[in-house]
């Protein structure tokens, strides 16, 4: 008899040692599915019939940060609705606007573009003061252009194609170079005009047409030969109608091939 209970109670620990690795196997390990949002008011496209309805769907889908207050109320608006194309993709998309009139100085600039599948589903949301569409190659898709910045007035610009469903900046100049092409802050200096003119021009002769930024800074003061700021000469402040001096700015970014960036010239910023 002790040596049958020997035998079963080892039997019973040989089975048990076996199952526990198949257990582990088995086990799964619950994660978390992000359910992609999607804006369901497009089947009217391109008539709005509710205004505040489309406003209050797009916020709440797209989870838009608004600071909210009667002036906001009456005056926000859809200022584009429309079906577009971007270089990169022969796709159709949705292109939105929206202006939500006034917030703090930290939410400039008030507005949101966003661009959608036609289905409905979000690509990107931007911020910029203003964008446009520009061709630069001919014969292809337009590119997405806007200028950012903030409340002071100091800025750049972004430029996007659709790379693999998804918007991509491809030019390298305000936010990995520091290449400022927007100044309407009136401090040391400002551009004239505001927001540096652009131009679409094959500069290195490569086949590939470039982008060139062209204008002038209005210098607002000077320095002395001891290196003091001074603002007021003669009895009369230097201003945008009377600038100490004007100089001429042209900044170029040449489109590489292998990366389809546009990269600067050269080393463009006040310290160069």
């Amino acid at each position: 008899m002790k040596t049958l209970l020997t035998l079963i109670i080892l039997t019973t620990f040989g089975c048990s040692n076996k199952q526990t690795p198949k257990d582990e196997k088995s086990t799964v390990t619950v994660t978390e599915q992000k359910i992609e949002k999607v804006f369901k008011l497009l089947d009217d496209f391109p008539t709005i019939k509710d205004t505040t309805k489309f406003i209050s769907d797009l916020r709440q889908t797209f989870d838009l940060e608004v600071h909210e207050s009667p002036v906001q109320k009456d005056n926000e608006k859809i200022i584009a609705f429309k079906k577009v194309k971007l270089y990169g993709s022969d796709k159709d998309y949705i292109f939105i606007e929206y202006d939500w009139k006034v917030g703090s100085m930290a939410e400039f600039p008030w507005k949101y573009q966003i661009l959608l599948t036609t289905d409905g589903k979000l690509v990107k949301i931007l911020s910029g003061q203003h964008y446009e569409f520009i061709e630069i190659f001919k014969n292809e898709n337009p590119f997405l252009m806007t200028v950012v910045g903030t409340s002071k007035g100091n800025g750049g610009h972004e430029l996007y194609k659709i790379s693999a469903d998804t918007l991509e900046n491809i030019y390298e100049g305000y936010f990995d170079y520091d290449v400022q092409t927007y100044d309407a802050h009136e401090d040391l200096s400002v551009f004239e005009p505001n927001e540096l003119r652009i131009g679409i021009k094959d500069e290195n002769n490569d086949g590939f047409n470039d982008i060139v930024f062209t204008g002038q800074e209005l210098m607002l003061g000077k320095y002395t030969k001891d290196s003091l700021w001074y603002d007021v000469e003669n009895g009369k402040p230097f201003s945008v109608e009377n600038p100490a001096d004007r100089i001429s700015v042209k900044y170029v970014f040449l489109y590489n091939k292998q990366t389809g960036h546009f990269k600067a010239k050269e080393k463009y910023g006040a310290d160069n």
